[in-house]
């Protein structure tokens, strides 16, 4: 009886040991590939947009194939669970209706390319930078510092903006000036900015304009039209801003404030 106690005992203690060993390799592994993407990645000078999706995709296969190696090492029959799993299925699957559906969407919007790591974008009314993608949600990191979770089946079927679908956008800046100047100046004065401006884009397919927007009640309105680099985005539209106000006022042209008329009727008695 002890030796059989004993035999025992062996048998558990390398069946414990294959597990640690299959465990610990599967970890290299995955570190292996991972780090083999990342660098191949590199030498092809290309950027990695999906580094923490993708380490969960990997990590997530890397694991499926250990755990059928240390049920393996084991020898569990997985059959009598799934069937005695089939009895209560209905049950199941009405439990797991929520997570299934956005398990199934999530593994849409990864394989897809529907969003990428760092996209700028508005989900149902959020906006913010994706920090991640995992298989349930979609964590995005909003302009004030916020972390939200928003379920992949949300991301999939509702509206969704991107606010970079390239590299470069369009901002709108609208500039006002008074009745009393000269039209034709300051449509050259704004031109003359657009084109002295570094930080605003210029090229035959990204046209920077400026249109007539209409007459106030205390200006001429106009709207000027431009395109700049993501990274640039807010020192162009500041340094742009600057550049106009000190061009218009150096030609003698005023930007107004509001203003009221007010005339008074003398009532004759």
């Amino acid at each position: 009886m002890t030796l059989v106690r004993e035999v025992v005992r062996m048998d558990v203690l390398i069946q414990l040991i294959k597990t640690g060993i299959t465990l610990v390799v599967a970890y290299i592994v995955y570190r292996l590939i991972y780090g083999g993407i990342l660098r191949v990645t590199r030498k092809l000078g290309k950027e990695m947009r999906m580094k923490n999706t993708l380490r969960t995709v990997l990590l997530t296969i890397i694991l499926v194939i250990a755990l059928m190696v240390v049920l393996d090492i084991w020898q569990v029959d997985l059959v009598p669970y799934l069937t005695a799993l089939g009895i209560g299925g209905i049950a199941v699957g009405f439990a797991v209706q929520e997570p299934l559906s956005n398990f199934m969407c999530g593994l849409l919007v990864i394989f897809t390319g529907k969003l990428l790591e760092g996209d700028v974008v508005e989900i149902d009314g959020i906006s913010g930078t994706v920090e991640v993608i995992n298989y349930n949600h979609t964590v995005l990191r909003t302009f004030d510092g916020k972390r939200v979770l928003i379920p992949n089946k949300q991301v999939w079927s509702q509206r969704l903006i991107h606010y970079w679908p390239t590299n470069v956008r369009r901002f709108e800046l609208k500039v006002s000036v008074s009745y009393g100047s000269d039209l034709a100046k300051v449509l050259e004065v704004l031109k003359k900015c657009l084109d002295e401006e570094p930080l605003v884009e210029k090229s035959p397919e990204l046209a920077n304009v400026i249109v007539f927007n209409g007459f106030g009640a205390s200006s001429i309105d106009f709207n000027v039209l431009f395109w700049v680099q993501r990274q640039n985005y807010f020192d162009a539209v500041n340094s742009l801003a600057q550049r106009i106000k000190r061009e218009l006022e150096s030609n003698g042209i005023t930007i107004p404030f509001p203003q009221l008329d007010v005339h008074i009727k003398e009532r004759v008695i």
